[in-house]
């Protein structure tokens, strides 16, 4: 089963760089020539073009929440993502349903059939830093562990992970 581990962010708006971080980590430990690992800046219909032909994704991304929410770990699929949008101006900054609902319908057969979102809480995602709230730091190792374990849960055997 082909696998891509996809980390969304840019890592100079704060928090937003979440996922980058992680996949980052993640490249460091997954040593496996069916699970791709790779990070992005880019978003919207631009997405297609990473994870077309791929099995499974698994995406890491931020998520905006209230401030109680910082750090708060999130498993969802990507319906449950925002809602689909029917009509937009530009086909830029589409959320991660509309993207996967488009994608579907442009290239059925090569769209991941298993789509798996881990997102971060966030609080600070506009302020040019590269430094990340502490409690989206401390939420680092804890989702890099999820992801081994998603990816780990695919194979009958243990992955080599360095």
């Amino acid at each position: 089963m082909r696998t891509l581990v996809l980390g969304i962010g840019n890592p100079i708006l704060g928090d937003d760089g979440i996922g980058f971080h992680i996949a980052q980590e993640l490249a460091k430990e997954i040593k496996d020539e069916n699970i791709d690992v790779k990070d992005t800046s880019i978003d919207g219909l631009n997405l297609l073009e990473l994870i077309v032909g791929y099995d499974k994704l698994i995406v890491i991304d931020a998520i905006m929440t209230e401030d109680e929410k910082v750090g708060e770990i999130y498993r969802l699929k990507p319906e449950n993502t925002g809602e689909p949008v029917r009509l937009t101006i530009s086909p830029h900054h589409l959320n991660l349903a509309t993207t996967i609902e488009i994608g579907k319908k442009l290239f059925a057969e090569q769209i991941p059939g298993e789509i798996i979102v881990f997102a971060v809480g966030t609080q600070e995602v506009t302020k040019v830093t590269e430094e990340m709230t502490q409690k989206v730091k401390e939420a680092i190792p804890r989702v890099v562990n999820l992801v081994l374990e998603e990816i780990s849960s695919l194979h009958y055997f243990p992955l080599a992970y360095h």
